[in-house]
Parts: C-alpha cells; structure tokens; sequence
C-alpha cells in the first residue's frame, strides 16, 4: 500500500504525487548506478540516494522527466562524493602507537592550566578580555588599546593591573 493511498489527507497526497511508489521504483536503480558504475559501497550509496531522494521532495513541482533527474542527480551525488573522498588520507597503522606531542607531557601542565584557568575565572568581564586576547590571542598593547577603544597607556596599566589583580585573587584563596 502506499503512501497516496494510506492516508489520503496527507500533505504529500495532496500534491497528487505517490512518492512511494516513486521511492520503490527509483532508490534501487539510483543505488545500482552508485554501485556499479562509480564503485562506491552499498551502505554509502544508500546514503546518497536518500539525500537526492530528499532533494526530490523539495523539487517535485520543477522535474519533467524524473527518471532522468534521478539518474544525473545520483551522478552528480557520487561525482561530488568521490572528490570528498579523495581529499582523505589514510593514517599510518601505527598511528595508534604514536603519542600525541601536546599530550606527551600532559601530567606536568595540567596544574597549570586549571591553576590560569581557575585564577581567570576571579578576574572581571573586562581583565579577562584583555588577558584573553593579550596573551591568548597575541594581540600587542596598541591592539588591545585599539580593540577596547582605550589608549595605549591605559591598556598597558590594563594588563598589569589585571595580571596583579589575578594574582591576588588566585594567590588569596585557600587551596587546598
């Protein structure tokens, strides 16, 4: 039974199209063409007729001939889909055995960065702006001073300020 005939009062019923009866007769050979034609896997082909099966719904009202939509649609699928997939590269087998550089020595900085992280979070919307991009970011002082519509003098006191204030309110706490 199909979709059309199902239930009559659905929107897609009320486009008079069975798509259904579209989707049994145009999925397979859009698949097959995928498979045999550009080598591509079941599963992915699969996947790619249901997105252009998908871009049907939307275009349904334009398409004249659907057979031959379907068949350029499913092309230009697999084409774009191929080009995708010959910008990847396959990682060495040994990749897993490798450690990563960042992480190599992760157990000495992690106190650190939760310590700058922690003492980032005691300082005002403003310090953290002018921390974040003075030392995050690696904007100069006059940078800092042109981003905040300030001088540079007073981006410069800024800073120190905001550095002192950190240092204060981490510094103060009682960590235990």
């Amino acid at each position: 039974m199909t979709v059309v005939a199902e239930n009559p009062s659905s929107a897609l019923s009320r486009l008079g199209v069975d798509f259904d009866g579209i989707y049994n007769d145009n999925v397979p050979l859009m698949i097959g063409v995928a498979v045999d034609r550009f080598h591509i896997s079941e599963s992915e082909a699969q996947t790619l007729a249901h997105q252009v099966f998908l871009a049907f719904f939307l275009k349904v009202d334009d398409i004249r001939d659907r057979r031959a939509w379907f068949l350029g649609a499913i092309c230009n699928a697999a084409r774009h889909y191929l080009r995708v997939r010959a910008r990847d590269v396959e990682l060495p087998r040994d990749v897993a055995d490798r450690v990563d550089p960042e992480f190599a020595r992760i157990t000495d900085s992690l106190p650190d960065r939760l310590a700058a992280r922690e003492a980032f979070a005691c300082l005002t919307s403003r310090c953290q702006l002018a921390l974040h991009l003075h030392y995050l970011e690696g904007y100069s002082i006059p940078e800092i001073a042109e981003q905040l519509h300030i001088t540079p003098a007073y981006a410069k006191k800024l800073v120190a300020r905001c550095l002192r204030q950190a240092r204060e309110r981490y510094g103060g706490k009682d960590r235990t």
